[in-house]
């Protein structure tokens, strides 16, 4: 039995084309999800959280996009060597995915039964019967009523909430050994939303999936995670155990993310925290510290090169800023 990481990826690179050339959306990342482990990216929108998730299962191709990195790895095969048979066999077998707004992701004109047996039918071999049986079991084990009856219903028949937890039914059909899910909880309510986070741990309990967690919502990462890495603009700039990057965090930019949420027994401030700025645009990187044009902490030594992303104190823990290596300048706890 292998007992390297799942799914492990050595750096990295995605570009695009765009009208002035190739534009590198993710830089350099490294990236290991350990067996039954639940790993957390997180990061404004536009850091490249989507597209590194996608390049697991090698969805970011295409005359527009390119993927390059020195290893892409699942349970030990290299992924980047695999032709179609084998990638339709990793994609919706071994590896599930829930995308991020279930309305785009499912065929209006197909029944969500369909939908949920065609996979089986093709990953498993099953029967139509035997896979539409196995459908309304998933529909009931995700927590859908009459779930015999709604097999012939179609997404729009379903509200948010039901839509997501087809997804994830769909995810979980063939038994997959890692899920990939991007944005699960988005614009669900708190209360489906904890209905969903519940669904998942679940599933990795019974099942000892791993999930790659896509999620610009720390607080989901903090329930849901096992070890975190933060994202800016299409760098890792930091990378911890979920206790470790919550109390003792050591890159600004994850500062930010943190001073950001609101405590639920904290009187309203008259102004919101944020970080000021924007991420740089695709073309606009600098070639010094990425965050350095947002950060209130730097100084001249931050534009003289690209920090590396190195060990902080504790066992796993990375971070990319000169202030907080070693002989820096910068401390902070929480």
């Amino acid at each position: 039995m292998n007992e390297g990481p799942l799914a492990s990826v050595r750096n990295l690179s995605i570009a695009f084309r765009g009208r002035g050339g190739w534009l590198t959306a993710v830089d350099g990342i490294d990236l290991a999800i350990g067996r039954g482990k639940v790993v957390g990216l997180v990061g404004e929108s536009g850091s490249g959280k989507s597209v590194t998730m996608l390049a697991l299962a090698r969805l970011t191709t295409g005359p527009t996009a390119r993927i390059t990195a020195d290893a892409l790895e699942f349970d030990g095969r290299d992924v980047l060597a695999m032709g179609r048979r084998a990638l339709r066999r990793l994609r919706g077998g071994d590896i599930g995915f829930v995308f991020q707004n279930p309305h785009h992701s499912l065929n209006p004109l197909l029944t969500v039964g369909r939908q949920l047996s065609e996979a089986m039918v093709a990953h498993m071999g099953l029967s139509q019967r035997a896979a539409r049986g196995r459908a309304a079991e998933l529909l009931a084990r995700v927590g859908i009523p009459s779930p015999a009856r709604r097999l012939d219903d179609y997404p729009h028949q379903f509200s948010g909430g039901m839509l997501q937890r087809a997804m994830i039914a769909m995810a979980i059909a063939c038994e997959p050994r890692l899920i990939l899910a991007d944005e699960p909880t988005t614009a669900l309510d708190v209360t489906i939303q904890a209905q969903i986070l519940e669904l998942l741990a679940s599933i990795v309990a019974e099942t000892g999936a791993s999930i790659l967690l896509v999620t610009h919502d720390l607080g989901v990462a903090a329930r849901m995670c096992d070890d975190v890495h933060v994202m800016y603009a299409g760098e890792i700039v930091e990378q911890a155990p979920v206790d470790t990057l919550f109390y003792r965090a050591r890159m600004p930019y994850t500062w930010g993310l943190l001073d950001s949420i609101i405590p639920f027994d904290a009187a309203t401030p008259d102004m919101l925290p944020f970080i000021p700025g924007r991420p740089p645009a695709l073309a606009e990187i600098p070639a010094h510290c990425r965050f350095h044009p947002r950060c209130g902490h730097a100084r001249e030594i931050c534009t003289a090169g690209a920090p590396a992303l190195g060990p902080r104190a504790g066992a796993g823990h990375l971070a990319r800023c000169y202030g907080t290596e070693p002989d820096g300048w910068l401390e902070r706890s929480r």
